[in-house]
């Protein structure tokens, strides 16, 4: 058995933003390169085999359906269980009482670490903390931390070209 090492929910929403199709479609960015694995998830890339890229992308867009099902009030249930099925992470009990992931194949792993991460934001915060971004040239997928649980753009950047574009519309049809 391999331990699955645990990934912060801003490092899943790392990769689904890098690696994800329909994300980087949305934002205009299939033309950009794709980060290195270990600049989106930092000291825990060594914990990770390989991926090729195209494994990447694919498990980056099973996450995406995660964050677009949450948007759309859709049951979240599914995708999620479409990310874990195929890693089959067990849990174990550590001697002080916490929880450790494994899964039998080391490939396996960050298919694991991302499926977990999502499973505990859910179990924690709920699905309706998660959602896609609603900015003109964005669809990037978030996790809201806000006190009011209302966020809508992945980012005050998204926020502000949403507000300067309105401003603009307002003024030209003034």
């Amino acid at each position: 058995m391999v331990e699955v090492p645990k990934l912060e929910m801003a490092e899943v929403i790392e990769i689904v933003n890098s690696y994800a199709a329909e994300a980087r479609a949305a934002a205009h960015d299939e033309h950009k390169g794709y980060p290195l694995l270990a600049e989106v998830v930092g000291g825990t890339a060594d914990a990770f085999p390989a991926v090729r890229l195209t494994e990447l992308q694919s498990l980056a867009g099973e996450a995406y359906e995660v964050f677009v099902a949450a948007e759309a009030g859709s049951d979240v249930a599914g995708p999620v269980n479409a990310l874990l099925a195929p890693a089959a992470p067990t849990p174990t009990c550590t001697s002080e009482g916490g929880i450790e992931w494994e899964v039998h194949k080391g490939a396996d792993t960050l298919r694991a670490s991302i499926a977990i991460a999502l499973l505990d934001w859910l179990h924690t915060r709920g699905a309706e903390r998660l959602g896609t971004c609603h900015g003109t040239r964005c669809g990037d997928a978030f996790a809201d931390l806000s006190p009011s649980g209302r966020k809508i753009y992945c980012s005050n950047g998204c926020l502000n070209r949403h507000k300067v574009a309105e401003h603009r519309r307002r003024a030209r049809s003034a």
